[in-house]
Protein backbone atom coordinates (compact mmCIF):
# COMPACT_ATOMS: atom_id res chain seq x y z
CA UNK A 1 0.00 0.00 0.00
CA UNK A 2 2.80 2.62 1.06
CA UNK A 3 4.95 1.93 -1.57
CA UNK A 4 2.10 1.88 -4.25
CA UNK A 5 1.41 5.31 -3.19
CA UNK A 6 5.26 6.33 -3.67
CA UNK A 7 5.20 5.07 -6.85
CA UNK A 8 2.21 6.34 -7.74
CA UNK A 9 3.05 9.57 -6.51
CA UNK A 10 6.56 9.36 -8.14
CA UNK A 11 5.12 8.92 -11.53
CA UNK A 12 3.37 12.41 -11.47
CA UNK A 13 6.27 14.02 -9.99
CA UNK A 14 9.31 12.41 -11.96
CA UNK A 15 11.43 15.11 -13.47
CA UNK A 16 14.66 14.43 -15.47
CA UNK A 17 16.68 16.56 -13.48
CA UNK A 18 15.58 14.70 -9.74
CA UNK A 19 17.00 11.22 -8.86
CA UNK A 20 14.30 8.81 -7.97
CA UNK A 21 15.80 8.84 -3.66
CA UNK A 22 15.01 12.87 -3.84
CA UNK A 23 11.45 12.73 -4.89
CA UNK A 24 11.24 9.75 -2.14
CA UNK A 25 12.50 12.41 0.35
CA UNK A 26 10.51 15.10 -0.38
CA UNK A 27 6.96 12.38 -0.74
CA UNK A 28 7.91 11.70 3.00
CA UNK A 29 8.51 15.02 4.16
CA UNK A 30 5.39 15.73 2.49
CA UNK A 31 3.38 13.09 3.98
CA UNK A 32 5.04 13.32 7.53
CA UNK A 33 4.20 17.32 7.38
CA UNK A 34 0.51 16.89 7.59
CA UNK A 35 -1.38 15.35 9.72
CA UNK A 36 -2.53 11.68 9.19
CA UNK A 37 -5.57 11.00 7.40
CA UNK A 38 -5.10 7.95 5.06
CA UNK A 39 -3.99 4.36 7.04
CA UNK A 40 -0.96 4.68 4.74
CA UNK A 41 -0.35 7.90 6.02
CA UNK A 42 -0.83 6.90 9.99
CA UNK A 43 1.85 3.83 9.38
CA UNK A 44 4.37 6.35 7.88
CA UNK A 45 3.83 8.47 11.22
CA UNK A 46 3.93 5.61 13.13
CA UNK A 47 7.22 4.18 11.70
CA UNK A 48 9.02 7.26 10.68
CA UNK A 49 9.94 10.81 11.39
CA UNK A 50 11.80 13.57 9.84
CA UNK A 51 14.54 14.85 11.65
CA UNK A 52 17.02 18.14 10.93
CA UNK A 53 20.26 18.98 11.66
CA UNK A 54 23.47 20.85 10.40
CA UNK A 55 23.10 19.03 7.09
CA UNK A 56 19.35 19.37 6.42
CA UNK A 57 16.66 17.47 6.66
CA UNK A 58 16.82 13.38 6.76
CA UNK A 59 13.81 11.05 7.17
CA UNK A 60 14.93 8.19 10.40
CA UNK A 61 12.89 5.17 11.45
CA UNK A 62 11.92 5.81 14.50
CA UNK A 63 11.76 1.30 15.08
CA UNK A 64 12.11 -1.69 13.96
CA UNK A 65 9.38 -1.48 11.63
CA UNK A 66 10.51 1.75 10.24
CA UNK A 67 13.52 0.36 9.22
CA UNK A 68 12.27 -2.03 7.55
CA UNK A 69 9.75 0.26 5.41
CA UNK A 70 12.92 2.69 4.80
CA UNK A 71 14.42 -0.17 3.60
CA UNK A 72 11.68 -1.13 1.60
CA UNK A 73 11.47 2.16 0.08
CA UNK A 74 14.80 2.56 -0.91
CA UNK A 75 14.84 -0.60 -2.46
CA UNK A 76 11.84 0.09 -4.66
CA UNK A 77 13.94 3.85 -5.73
CA UNK A 78 16.67 1.76 -6.61
CA UNK A 79 14.16 -0.52 -8.66
CA UNK A 80 12.96 2.16 -10.57
CA UNK A 81 16.52 3.57 -11.19
CA UNK A 82 17.09 0.44 -13.00
CA UNK A 83 13.83 0.18 -14.82
CA UNK A 84 14.66 3.86 -15.75
CA UNK A 85 18.40 2.82 -16.70
CA UNK A 86 17.12 -0.08 -18.88
CA UNK A 87 14.87 1.55 -20.68
CA UNK A 88 17.12 4.21 -21.84
CA UNK A 89 20.10 2.17 -22.40
CA UNK A 90 18.15 -0.24 -24.48
CA UNK A 91 17.50 2.86 -27.20
CA UNK A 92 20.56 3.14 -29.68
CA UNK A 93 21.79 6.46 -31.59
CA UNK A 94 20.52 5.17 -34.86
CA UNK A 95 17.34 4.82 -33.22
CA UNK A 96 17.29 8.75 -33.58
CA UNK A 97 18.26 8.83 -36.76
CA UNK A 98 15.29 9.50 -39.50
CA UNK A 99 15.98 7.68 -42.79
Amino acid sequence: MILEEFVSYYRKNKSGKRQVKEVLLNWLKAELGTPPKQTYQKVLHNELEVIKDSTGESVVPKNREGENLLSSLLRVTEIIEEKEFESVASIKPRDYLHA
